[in-house]
């Protein structure tokens, strides 16, 4: 008889209706953890962290938090915050598990759509490396329907009721090869301040032409420098790997400043500026990695018929 070897990354969804069950069955998880000498580290809002401390008493000095509202909205954030915890613990000789408590409540249908790309993106990037196991929070007295089927999709195994339950898991809603090749809506032509073609010669002006719409996207100082180096990493990478050129346009839409770069080149590597780039080897990644860093969400569509379309937003209130 074949013996099946268990997965090196379980992912589960933790499916909970108010505070009370959120405590006792995270606590119950990081308890495990603890009892089996792995190490536990808890992403999530400090409100939800200072509960489960609570809840932990002096076990919670074994466990490592990160405050989620360090890392902000950007879901591309968690994947590599999540690896470099799991880098730095290898070398212990134990295991690992994870809690996060998702930042999706009052997210647009947009965010909402980068988000479920992650948690799919997830089950990737951690398939063949070392064993560890990650549970996802969701609030179903605070979510609604179609955001939890959204976590039961992306989800191999999902908790509910004290039940683990498997799911039919990857499913086409949820595959990240579709999310990456799927058009995006057009933004308002009345939102748009500048729109610009570029190519080598013409970076300075890239870098200019965001330094001059600073009011018109609502930016501070501060912001105006963060969405210039985001444009001119964009732009780099389009005249790098996009065929030599490429199209620059800039919009605010509602809480966002937007930076839009469009070239001719195709992305097949959705975990693209998702890991942290190794510098030495040259490998590309870290113009997009740094975009990440900055950015409250970054957005990547790329097709072989419509070249690739980077949307970088960044919140105008920061």
């Amino acid at each position: 008889m074949d013996v099946v070897e268990p997965a090196a990354f379980r992912h589960e969804a933790f499916i909970h209706r108010d505070d009370e069950q959120y405590v006792r069955g995270t606590a119950g998880y990081v308890r495990e953890g603890l009892e089996a000498e792995e190490a536990v580290l808890v992403a999530a809002l400090a409100p939800r962290a200072a509960l489960l401390r609570e809840e932990l008493g002096g076990s919670a000095a074994a466990v490592e938090f990160l405050d989620l509202a360090l890392l902000g909205r950007n879901p591309g954030r968690l994947l590599p915050a999540w690896q470099d915890w799991i880098d730095r613990n290898t070398g212990h000789g134990r295991g690992f598990r994870g809690v996060c408590d998702p930042l999706i409540a009052g997210r647009s249908t947009a965010e909402l759509l980068e988000f479920w790309q992650h948690e799919q993106l997830l089950n990737t990037a951690f398939e063949h490396g070392p064993r560890w196991s990650l549970l996802c929070a969701y609030d179903a007295g605070r979510l609604a329907a179609d955001v939890l089927a959204w976590a039961r999709r992306t989800h191999p195994v999902v908790l509910d009721d004290g039940r683990r339950l498997p799911t039919a898991h990857p499913s086409p809603e949820a595959d990240f090869d579709a999310v990456l090749a799927a058009p995006l809506p057009e933004p308002d032509p009345r939102q748009v301040v500048a729109n610009l073609a570029f190519d080598l010669d013409s970076l300075d002006l890239v870098r200019a032409t965001v330094r001059s719409s600073e009011a018109a996207l609502g930016l501070n100082a501060v912001g105006v420098v963060d969405l210039t180096l985001v444009a001119s990493e964009l732009a780099a990478n389009s005249v790098r790997h996009g065929g030599g050129a490429g199209m620059l346009r800039l919009w605010r839409a509602d809480e966002y400043a937007v930076c839009e770069v469009r070239d001719r080149g195709l992305i097949t590597d959705p975990l693209v500026g998702l890991r942290r780039p190794d510098l030495r080897k040259n490998a590309g990644g870290a113009g997009l990695w740094a975009v990440n860093q900055i950015c409250d969400l970054v957005v990547v569509r790329s097709a072989a018929d419509r070249g690739t379309v980077i949307r970088a937003h960044l919140a105008t209130a920061r």
